[in-house]
């Protein structure tokens, strides 16, 4: 499959993920809209960028497919990969040189121990 036929699979299939959750979005806001007007935009936004994930998931694994049906399919679940892949990132502040480490803002935070009411215990199997 050459590269752009992958690009359009994906597109195609990024653009079905949108219209999904589009119509859970509306189906969720009792069969209206699920926006106000000045909201359109960032929405437009988001389903534009499903799209380009799509697109560009699909096309970065162009060689390894057969047909259509992959590509699509892996443009469909681009955003939701790419949102899991994510997830697991953890981003720390880095201490700048001469920095204190001593700091209460650069320390881990401890757990707060709570106290077990009688009979009550949420951890029972």
């Amino acid at each position: 499959m050459s590269w752009w036929q992958a690009a359009g699979w994906g597109l195609a299939g990024g653009l079905a993920a949108g219209v999904l959750a589009l119509m859970t979005a509306v189906h969720s806001a009792g069969y209206r809209w699920p926006w106000k007007r000045d909201q359109f935009g960032p929405r437009l936004f988001v389903l534009g960028c499903g799209l380009l994930l799509g697109a560009l998931v699909a096309t970065a694994s162009h060689a390894q497919m057969s047909g259509a049906w992959p590509a699509f399919v892996i443009g469909a679940g681009a955003p939701a990969t790419i949102r899991g892949l994510l997830s697991g990132v953890e981003v720390r502040v880095k201490p700048l040189p001469g920095y204190e480490s001593g700091s209460s803002a650069m320390e881990e935070p401890k757990p707060v121990e709570e106290e077990e009411e009688e009979g009550i215990n949420e951890n029972a199997g």
